[in-house]
């Protein structure tokens, strides 16, 4: 336990919801996903707004998000005590790093993808993300921090367009999350065909890609735009 399964590869999970433990997505993730796995939650996309306290109601096991964040996981066999969660108003660097050594997933939940990665560069935790050997899944913002330049399409978050410095794990494409084949959605996809990469994937909240060893898995409903 705790020794990382997936030593001589890299895996990717991009996901739009938390939702990937549902029929469009189980048979093949269930190939991934082993009983025996330790995860580690890494809830740092939360809004400037949060205290300890409300990080708490947010993400604790009686929080408003608690369980539709492990549900999946719960699903595929992990029990709960093989779950742990960095708390970024109680964890340190030490404490946070010892976690994700021991682990085998790292899970990324939704939010401010900024945020996230202006707290994971706080807590001196970039560099080793990017040279883990485990599986590395995220959703919506924990998604889109995955992808070395990811771009912010307008919404009731963020009033403007914005590219956006991630982790550097997939350099070849980008994604669109959320994807509703809205005007405003595909109007912005084509600006970042125009300007930055040749491949994105837009994943609905039915939808998901694998990426293993830079081949990728589309899974569920997921719209591909190339140049």
């Amino acid at each position: 336990m705790g020794v990382k399964k997936i030593m001589d590869r890299k895996v990717n999970m991009l996901f739009s919801q938390y939702n990937f433990n549902e029929l469009w997505a189980r048979d093949i993730i269930s190939k991934y996903i082993k009983a025996t796995d330790r995860l580690v939650v890494i809830p740092f996309s939360f809004g400037d707004h949060f205290t300890h306290n409300l990080w708490n109601n947010a993400y604790n096991k009686e929080g408003k998000y608690y369980l539709d964040i492990i549900k999946p996981f719960l699903d595929y066999g992990i029990l709960e005590e093989q779950i742990s969660w960095i708390n970024y108003f109680e964890d340190t660097m030490d404490t946070a790093h010892l976690k994700i050594k021991k682990s085998d997933i790292l899970f990324f939940t939704g939010g401010f993808p900024d945020k996230m990665m202006d707290r994971l560069s706080e807590f001196n935790l970039v560099n080793e993300i990017e040279n883990y050997k485990g599986l590395i899944i995220g959703s919506s913002a924990g998604a889109m921090i995955q992808i070395a330049n990811y771009h912010i399409t307008p919404d009731d978050d963020y009033l403007s367009f914005s590219y956006q410095r991630g982790l550097n794990l997939i350099v070849d494409f980008d994604i669109e999350v959320h994807y509703e084949r809205t005007n405003l959605q595909d109007e912005f996809i084509s600006k970042v065909l125009k300007e930055k990469v040749d491949t994105i994937y837009a994943i609905t909240d039915h939808g998901g890609i694998i990426v293993e060893n830079d081949e990728v898995t589309l899974l569920g409903d997921v719209c591909i735009f190339c140049i």
